[in-house]
């Protein structure tokens, strides 16, 4: 990066410890989840922060600093929707408390997964062999998924996180391994109050093992250009 001409020096920081030396309006994390689980409470007490590693919520103590913070400071929190569609829908349900049940759904070729367990790793590998059906690599709740596919689960934290009344443990995940599938599958599946119910379905075209699906691309960058000055609180964009 150093290397780079039109980077002028001053826009440089090569510590993150050394963070508030730069006065900016917005810290935009897209490295990893461990960036939000060691600074992410720090960077919401200087500015507004958008947060591309979700799956850093995971961790109960990570979300009850950011939270916290949150309340505290005056600076907001945003998480982008990526592939979550209703992602507000569902905030505004889980902040009422009528979210009765929430259920994600994705599917993608096995080669697009990277899973950090031996176990969900040898089921990927069954798929690619037996590619004529669906395989389920993960069925349960969404908080221990995420350190076991950090890269791949960021659409269910945000569903987690937008369901503040079920959270990371009464979200439901379903991982499931297509090796006919040239595409990124979203379901999403919402029940209510009174029978009210909700389902989703989003197809992207995606590369075979590619990690994120196309239309996510202009998503995300979307859902940075709306960031920012909204004040505290959580906000998905």
């Amino acid at each position: 990066m150093e290397e780079d001409k039109q980077l002028k020096p001053e826009w440089l920081l090569r510590d993150l410890n050394d963070f508030k030396q730069k006065q900016v309006d917005l810290i935009v994390e897209v490295a990893h989840p461990d960036i939000i689980a060691t600074h992410g409470h720090e960077f919401l007490s200087h500015c507004d922060l958008f947060v591309g590693s979700p799956t850093a919520f995971a961790d109960a103590e990570v979300e009850k600093r950011i939270r916290q913070t949150i309340n505290d400071k005056k600076y907001g929190c945003y998480i982008p929707s990526g592939a979550l569609w209703g992602a507000n829908d569902i905030a505004k349900m889980g902040k009422l408390g009528t979210l009765q049940g929430l259920t994600i759904t994705m599917k993608k070729h096995p080669s697009s997964m990277k899973l950090t367990s031996d176990e969900l790793n040898n089921k990927l590998n069954i798929a690619l062999e037996e590619n004529t059906k669906e395989h389920i690599i993960y069925e349960g709740p969404v908080r221990p998924l995420c350190p076991l596919a950090p890269n791949n689960v960021n659409t269910m934290a945000c569903a987690a996180l937008a369901a503040e009344n079920l959270g990371f443990d009464k979200t439901y995940a379903r991982l499931v391994a297509d090796s006919r599938l040239e595409a990124h599958v979203i379901e999403i599946e919402l029940q209510g109050n009174g029978g009210f119910s909700v389902y989703t379905n989003r197809f992207n075209p995606a590369k075979v093992g590619a990690v994120t699906g196309n239309a996510t691309y202009n998503s995300f960058l979307s859902s940075l250009l709306c960031s920012g000055g909204r004040g505290k609180g959580l906000h998905f964009v």
